[in-house]
């Protein structure tokens, strides 16, 4: 599961290992968790643009899903407005990450 994107399976499991489960205490389904894996798939590549500059071109990251063959729904090209829609959400997790990755450094 490290250096690579986890089945919904896969995610699931290793979830339910770390105590996420979903109602009743089973694991969260796997087609629940497959989702959301086109965001964080688009967020890995808002991220590493976020990187080189604070405020990145959503017209970038569009070019660089294109290159990498990420697809929206359907088959769909992902958008600009598709990339503006989620700013706000990556930008706070960028931020909630950056501040937990200085928390636990030495």
């Amino acid at each position: 599961m490290h250096g690579e994107q986890p089945s919904g399976k896969e995610l699931s499991a290793h979830l339910a290992g770390k105590g996420t489960t979903g109602r009743g205490g089973s694991p969260v389904s796997p087609s629940t968790l497959r989702r959301y894996f086109l965001h964080f798939r688009i967020y890995e590549i808002w991220a590493d643009c976020r990187l080189e500059s604070t405020v990145p071109s959503p017209h970038t990251v569009v070019q660089i899903c294109a290159r990498r063959g990420i697809t929206a729904q359907y088959n769909r090209p992902v958008t600009a407005e598709d990339i503006l829609h989620h700013v706000h959400d990556y930008e706070r997790r960028w931020q909630t990450i950056r501040r937990h990755q200085a928390e636990t450094l030495p």
